[in-house]
């Protein structure tokens, strides 16, 4: 009843991050928000080497 997609990409902690990449997660969280209220989410890991972002929403069927 949800489906779960994760992206990763190479990451390096010492590199200089753009802004930009903070504002893009903030709008993508306020987008999930306003059509899945509570039901869906956005989650970001930084581990050694990998940069990770998992978002969980509803699995909605469309109806005839």
């Amino acid at each position: 009843d949800r489906i779960r997609v994760v992206l990763r990409n190479p990451y390096r902690a010492e590199n200089d991050h753009h802004s930009g990449n903070r504002m893009a997660l903030a709008n993508i969280r306020e987008r999930l928000a306003l059509h899945f209220d509570a039901e869906a989410g956005i989650k970001t890991i930084a581990t050694d080497g990998a940069y990770e972002v998992q978002i969980v929403m509803p699995y909605v069927k469309e109806k005839p």
